[in-house]
């Protein structure tokens, strides 16, 4: 029958599984293809939102410019226009200071895409906010302008000046003068604009060779020790050790230890003349090497950078403390006492304010600010130690003048001293007394004897320290190398080289914690230099808004503008 000619057939088609595996394919491809199709879609979603932020962000940027007049929301519109996005609809949100010393732009758009395979799913679009905020805030800004003075800064120096395109010959600090001068100009120019509040720009000026000059004005806002203040010895540099480049301020309500007048140098030879004679004072007193501090006047400050005069060695480790310490609050009594004189503008009553990132509305926070220039690299710092500077140098004569009797050659050099009747007294010996006539220790002589006194020694006969450590008070003790340095070391205090590397990365390290943003310019200096090195090192150790720049003459007047444009950034906040 049929039915039993039907059933074998059917049960073998039961039992069957050829052609299932094709069908399992096609599901899979199906569900493949609609996750694909997903995928594509998320793709071209975030492809779009990207294109959209990136448009926001330019847009902001550019209305937040303080440089531009037009209407801030009507630039960020056009610039979302131009892109393409006009469909967004967007509405920015301009705000700013009542004198245009601040400007922030917020933009917001709601985007929704319709999606290819998305209603599959019946997902039929994708949506996304985005919004981006620009802010340039030019208001209360403290900078420490850092120079290199030292003697090298004097070279010739031959460029091609990027502007005109003609052959240049001047001198480096020449060069100097006319970048720093322009840096000046920007900063007014950006900052504390003829609109703009009174006092939302204070620039300190801090040249420097083997030390730093406060000068006469800047005293009146410290106290220095009066140990070696007398006459015309009245430097007014500051004794500065290890210990303090851990922290940025100089406290004005603390004495500060005055440099000592003279040379203390042990490295050169001064057996042929006194220190008079040299530029390697330990403080060489010159008005245009002072610091100007807070100054706001642009014409004081631009006549400031022209009537530098550059000589001596380099103390970049000096120069750049001294422009932390008036970015520090520390300063703040000594720029009390300067506005109560007259030597501060009035409108820089509370400088320098505290260590806080300023915003466009800030009342009482500044952006502090170091730029730190050098052309070559940490030299020598000397000085005397206090117990060396004043009082019986133990040396004792039979003259009644009370002085060292000084041998001289035909053109007035030192050649030496006599030894007649000069005596070196030492009350931990027994016998006490050293004749330099005999070369022998002895009892009290019969003859009256007249204390030298190291102001004899210094002021008055003008002898450096290391001839008088070198050739006299080393000599009751012997002759060698050894013993005349170990006399030279007790009395003199000095700094040199890699100690002064190691002093200015730690102040840059404590600049960082503060928030100061570091600038440093190497000038014509070769990259394996430790000038260069050093520089660096320290604007890297600085916040990350600073930035070492390595240029040369011809560019530096370029590389003072980028700074300046640095400064007024625009900043992208969000």
């Amino acid at each position: 029958s049929d039915l039993t000619r039907t059933a074998p057939a059917v049960r073998r088609f039961l039992r069957e599984e050829d052609g299932s595996l094709l069908i399992l394919s096609l599901q899979i491809f199906i569900i493949m293809m609609i996750t694909l199709g997903i995928a594509i879609d998320f793709v071209r979603f975030e492809e779009r939102r990207a294109l959209v932020q990136s448009t926001l962000d330019r847009a902001a940027l550019a209305a937040a410019s303080l440089n531009q007049k037009v209407d801030p929301e009507t630039v960020a519109k056009d610039y979302i226009d131009k892109a393409g996005l006009s469909y967004l609809n967007a509405q920015p949100k301009a705000t700013g200071g009542l004198n245009d010393e601040w400007r922030r732009v917020e933009i917001t758009v709601q985007d929704t895409m319709p999606t290819i395979f998305g209603p599959i799913m019946k997902i039929n679009s994708l949506s996304s906010e985005v919004s981006s905020a620009a802010e340039e805030s030019v208001g209360t800004v403290e900078i420490s302008l850092v120079l290199d003075v030292s003697g090298s800064m004097n070279e010739s120096v031959s460029y091609t000046d990027p502007s005109t395109g003609k052959a240049v010959t001047s001198t480096r600090i020449a060069v100097t003068q006319s970048a720093a001068n322009s840096f000046i100009g920007q900063m007014f120019d950006t900052i504390q604009t003829p609109t703009a509040p009174a006092g939302r720009l204070a620039i300190s000026i801090v040249p420097y060779n083997q030390n730093v000059v406060l000068g006469s004005t800047l005293t009146k806002g410290y106290t220095l020790s009066t140990d070696v203040s007398n006459g015309s010895y009245a430097k007014t540099c500051i004794d500065l050790h290890e210990a303090d480049f851990g922290t940025l301020g100089i406290d004005a309500n603390v004495t500060q230890q005055r440099t000592m007048y003279g040379d203390s140098v042990f490295s050169y030879d001064f057996n042929v003349s006194p220190w008079a004679t040299w530029s390697i004072e330990n403080c060489v007193e010159n008005s245009s090497r002072a610091i100007l501090a807070y100054g706001n006047n642009e014409t004081v400050l631009k006549q400031k950078i022209t009537d530098l005069v550059a000589s001596g060695d380099t103390a970049i480790d000096f120069g750049a403390k001294w422009g932390m310490a008036l970015l520090d609050p520390l300063a703040a009594p000594a720029i009390t006492k300067l506005i109560a004189s007259k030597d501060v503008s009035n409108d820089l009553t509370g400088h320098p304010f505290a260590y806080t990132n300023v915003s466009g509305n800030s009342a009482n926070t500044a952006m502090k600010v170091l730029v730190l220039m050098t052309d070559g690299e940490n030299t020598r710092s000397y000085s005397t130690r206090p117990a060396y500077r004043t009082g019986p140098s133990g040396l004792m004569t039979t003259s009644s003048t009370g002085k060292l009797t000084l041998t001289t050659d035909y053109y007035g050099n030192i050649t030496g001293y006599s030894t007649t009747g000069l005596y070196y007294y030492d009350p931990t010996r027994n016998p006490p007394y050293y004749s330099y006539k005999s070369a022998s220790w002895m009892g009290t002589p019969s003859s009256k004897l007249y204390n030298i006194t190291y102001d004899t020694l210094w002021k008055t006969q003008k002898l450096s320290l290391h001839w008088v450590a070198d050739k006299v008070l080393s000599r009751p003790y012997g002759t060698s190398a050894a013993i005349k340095k170990a006399t030279y070391d007790k009395m003199a205090l000095r700094s040199t080289f890699s100690d002064k590397d190691a002093n200015l990365l730690k102040l840059c390290k404590a600049a960082k914690a503060k928030g100061v943003k570091v600038f440093t310019i190497a000038i014509d200096v070769e990259d394996t230099s430790n000038g260069a090195k050093v520089l660096k090192a320290c604007a890297e150790e600085g916040t990350g808004s600073g930035k070492y720049y390595k240029t040369s003459s011809g560019q530096l007047s370029t590389t003072f503008a980028s700074i300046a444009k640095k400064i007024t950034a625009l900043r992208l906040v969000e």
